[in-house]
């Protein structure tokens, strides 16, 4: 992670498959401690997270976002918000709100929309915030199948940008 809260990462299976750009990424509210705000966790407001991003390569035709944790068991992803339908020519998302155009998915508490609401016993959670260059739309309509997209979105890109921030219940 950078020093507040920024990375930029490529990925894939081997390095000279790793393309030559990548996505800078950053949640504006997660400072140098990493924490996530209370506010925009189920023990404040609920409210997403403001979200940005630059250098977007070129032929990106659609972005994907996820919200996923650390935690998450072996070959599982949890989906705590998943945003499909973002256009390559935005610069993020602020806070409790989407453009017009973009289409929010089920996540893996079953809800349409975002949720941070860890476990009190599961400890400081790790919440990893992947924002993904697609070649081509993937159908998403509101209330899509998050991890499933996932899964799809994954498969169809090699660029990515990455950050993220930590979470413990009160």
């Amino acid at each position: 992670m950078g020093s507040a809260g920024t990375t930029t990462t490529t990925v894939g299976k081997r390095p000279e498959e790793a393309p030559k750009t990548s996505i800078e990424v950053s949640i504006p509210v997660v400072g140098k401690s990493r924490e996530i705000p209370p506010h925009y966790t189920c023990d404040g407001a609920n409210v997403s997270l403001p979200v940005q991003w630059s250098a977007i390569p070129k032929g990106t035709v659609e972005l994907a976002m996820f919200l996923v944790r650390l935690k998450s068991p072996p070959r599982h992803i949890f989906v705590d918000w998943a945003v499909a339908g973002l256009s390559p020519t935005s610069h993020g998302v602020s806070a409790g709100a989407l453009p017009a155009g973009a289409a929010v998915g089920r996540n893996s508490f079953g809800q349409n929309g975002y949720s941070v609401c860890p476990p009190k016993s599961a400890g400081e959670e790790t919440f990893i915030l992947r924002l993904v260059a697609l070649p081509h739309p993937l159908p998403a309509k509101p209330g899509f199948d998050a991890e499933a997209f996932y899964d799809e979105a994954e498969r169809s890109t090699k660029v990515v940008g990455i950050t993220g921030g930590v979470y413990t219940r009160r």
